[in-house]
């Protein structure tokens, strides 16, 4: 049978609960320290690097250089077949290190590491193996 809420007795240790249960909630909510704060942007670029070299991917490239545009940043080479990766065929290449298009010449014969990240495509670590005579 209920009893009247006069007749209820409860502990002398329900506040002190409520109030632990209270300050834990808050702690959980509050925004992170300073120290913390400074030290996750730093974090994340590092991160995002890691992230994006672990997405690349590099093939061996052998191919005839077709023509050099130095000022578009792009190689046509006429590769071999890249087992697993593509076909033989003849495409423009973007190249980020303009030394490399410095030493290149229509004709010849090239090794190079395409590297290949999402959407994007481009040639590094060329080496001209062959020149035309």
């Amino acid at each position: 049978m209920p009893r009247h809420p006069s007749e209820i007795h409860t502990s002398p240790m329900l506040p002190v609960a409520v109030a632990g249960v209270c300050m834990w909630l808050i702690g959980c909510s509050s925004q992170p320290r300073q120290g913390n704060a400074q030290s996750q942007p730093q974090a994340q670029p590092a991160q995002a690097q890691a992230a994006a070299q672990a997405q690349e991917k590099r093939y061996d490239l052998k191919g005839k250089v077709m023509g050099v545009d130095k000022a578009r940043k792009q190689v046509s080479v006429a590769g071999e077949e890249i087992p697993g990766f593509m076909g033989a065929m003849t495409m423009s290449y973007p190249v980020k290190n303009e030394e490399f298009l410095e030493r290149l010449a229509a004709g010849d014969q090239i090794t190079a590491k395409v590297v290949a990240s999402g959407t994007e495509y481009w040639l590094e670590n060329i080496a001209v193996v062959d020149k035309p005579k």
